[in-house]
């Protein structure tokens, strides 16, 4: 490996050679000690804050690891929190808003769009957190960050749930002329856009899924 980055030493030990296979582990053998803080970066190369184990955020991991989390936490936190607001936040919210959007009562129909807006500015600044909880977690483990399958869906989700919440936010009159009849298409367009979105998360939950259980 590159001395432009991390050398560290996992927390945890990787359940099977499948898991490590979905999600790269770097060469460094199992300890339960406190880690010291573990930086190796070669000055005559350019540091990428997107490169796989960057110093600032093996710092951060290295730093939270002193504290001697549980290993199911660093393991499972992650993954329980997610499936929680996917299952628990995510999909009843995108539920109340089409419930709210083909409501014939338009006060009850009004109530129920004010509930999706609070349930998912939740969901939404949730995700972001999450993805940051995960990104630490995988760090902790000795896993090589940012370089699976379940990251790239991880990007892929957020965008598109930023997309869709700048939509909203917007009034619905992105990419219309802000009239009555461009603000329903782009209420029709934000329905349509987060079935999409909680498809994805799906995706997502499931490639997350595989490196647990692999």
């Amino acid at each position: 490996m590159s001395s432009a980055f991390i050398t560290a030493t996992p927390l945890l030990t990787p359940k099977s050679s499948r898991r490590a296979s979905l999600c790269t582990r770097r060469n460094a053998p199992y300890t339960t000690v406190r880690p010291a803080l573990r930086m190796a970066l070669d000055p005559n190369l350019p540091t990428h804050l997107l490169a796989a184990n960057p110093v600032w955020l093996t710092k951060v991991a290295d730093a939270i690891a002193t504290l001697n989390l549980p290993k199911w936490l660093v393991e499972w936190g992650h993954p329980g929190m997610m499936a929680f607001m996917v299952l628990g936040m995510g999909t009843p919210g995108a539920y109340i808003g089409w419930q709210g959007r083909l409501n014939p009562d338009k006060r009850a129909g009004v109530a129920q769009k004010r509930l999706h807006e609070n349930i998912m500015i939740a969901f939404f600044l949730l995700a972001f957190l999450g993805g940051t909880g995960g990104t630490l977690s995988v760090a902790m483990q000795g896993y090589d960050i940012w370089q699976s399958p379940h990251f790239i869906s991880s990007a892929v989700v957020l965008a598109m749930l930023a997309v869709n919440s700048t939509l909203a936010y917007s009034g619905f009159t992105i990419g219309n002329d802000g009239t009555p009849k461009g603000r329903l298409q782009g209420r029709k367009l934000h329905a349509y856009f987060g079935i999409a979105t909680m498809l994805a998360f799906l995706v997502h939950g499931a490639l997350g899924a595989l490196i647990l259980l692999g």
